[in-house]
């Protein structure tokens, strides 16, 4: 989120702002803050869900989209408490060349940096995972995967780090919504480029493949099915040329073992479609500053950067199923446990009237109709209690699916009852 073509004018902020400029201040600040605040919520409702479920949170695929989630968060609170202040209060909250603003710009591009490796990496887990299946459990461990991710960390200090001295800031300039390089020729731009266009490079190599593996799967079963089809036509019309309604030997095809499942096509979606809106958000910073130098080009370009960080968690809401019915079952809990209630007292009043049901009817003389027609050898206990045990047995898998104390209803293990 840096140019280098634009320098810092402190006349505005020492001598005092227009009218135009602080309405052009206040709808800069209004709109930021309403795409903060959405990416803020949003993510924060990502990692609660995935931390609530069991097979996710298990997962180690799901483990880059939480560490994305946290850098998302990190840098939408800089934003809110730094760039938007900065923004409508100008010189009286921040100085341009103070500290503070040297220090928090080193964070933002810190979990900025490690954010960029992390959708690179995400490419790769998702190549492994598509391309190499029978090794991505190998690859793609618990504990390499956790060793993965501090790696993008630790890229992510090492490259921001030189922001810290003189030779390579980078400074949030209020008057053109932007932050910039001080001093503007420094050679640390290089080191920015490299980077974003090094997780480009594996964003692109690797959905590349994916996308042509994932086009000659189809390819595949479209070919088993249509053997299949030839194969049962054979088969029909050799049982009516033998006159007989059955062949006594049935054809069996195995479908292709290459095939991509609908899991891996749901996080390939997402994390393709993550870093699709990455690339664009990298691209307009590369070119729109050679068209225009106008505060609103930059007001543009920051908030693509703001967008790319509410993006993440959009798409997964949208593709990912076992996270959506996560999170309706934390934001509805109310009404869930209202519903399981009520079929807690449905299956209590249908085990009631079965249990009434098997009860001996009484004649008027006081001699039970059961008794009368009694055989002289012992009953079947199995045959009268059939419905009653099969209503308890009903009645203990609903205690075994959900557990109501008090009126409130918790899941032993949510994600058991759902699919991703």
């Amino acid at each position: 989120m840096k140019v280098h073509s634009v320098p810092y004018d402190p006349s505005p902020a020492e001598i005092g702002r227009s009218w135009e400029q602080r309405r052009d201040d206040l709808i800069v600040v209004s709109v930021w803050l309403l795409m903060l605040s959405y990416a803020l919520v949003s993510n924060i409702l990502i990692l609660i869900g995935i931390v609530r479920s069991s097979t996710m949170r298990t997962a180690t695929s799901y483990w880059f989209i939480i560490s994305l989630a946290i850098c998302d968060i990190v840098m939408t609170v800089i934003s809110l408490v730094h760039l938007v202040p900065a923004t409508a209060f100008h010189s009286a909250y921040v100085k341009f060349h103070s500290a503070r603003n040297v220090l928090m710009i080193f964070f933002y591009d810190l979990f900025w940096y490690t954010a960029v490796l992390q959708l690179g990496l995400m490419a790769c887990n998702r190549f492994v995972s598509i391309v190499y299946p029978m090794e991505y459990k190998w690859l793609f461990s618990k504990k390499k995967s956790v060793l993965i991710i501090l790696f993008g960390y630790i890229c992510g200090f090492l490259v921001s780090l030189p922001t810290l001295f003189p030779c390579c800031h980078t400074l949030w300039n209020s008057d053109y919504y932007i932050t910039v390089y001080e001093p503007m020729d420094t050679w640390y731009k290089y080191v920015d480029m490299s980077v974003n266009s090094l997780s480009l490079v594996l964003m692109i190599m690797s959905y590349a493949v994916i996308i042509y593996k994932v086009r000659e799967s189809g390819k595949a079963m479209a070919k088993y099915q249509l053997t299949i089809r030839t194969r049962l036509l054979f088969q029909q019309q050799a049982q009516a040329m033998n006159g007989s309604e059955s062949c006594s030997r049935s054809c069996s095809v195995r479908p292709p073992r290459s095939q991509v499942s609908k899991k891996e096509m749901r996080l390939f979606i997402q994390f393709f479609v993550v870093s699709l809106v990455f690339l664009l958000t990298w691209t307009t910073w590369q070119w729109l500053p050679h068209m225009s130098e106008s505060k609103w080009a930059y007001f543009v370009m920051t908030s693509l950067f703001f967008i790319n960080n509410s993006v993440n968690p959009t798409v997964y809401l949208l593709f990912n199923t076992q996270l959506r019915r996560e999170l309706h079952y934390l934001l509805c809990r109310q009404s869930t446990v209202m519903n399981l209630d009520h079929r807690r007292k449905n299956t209590q009043n249908n085990r009631d009237l079965v249990t009434n049901n098997n009860e001996p009817t009484t004649t008027q003389n006081g001699q039970g109709f059961a008794a009368v027609l009694e055989p002289s050898g012992p009953a079947n206990p199995s045959s009268q209690s059939h419905s009653s045990d099969s209503a308890d047995y009903s009645w203990e898998r609903f205690q075994k699916r959900f557990l109501i104390k008090s009126g409130q209803v918790t899941l032993p293990n949510p994600v058991d009852i759902s699919e991703v």
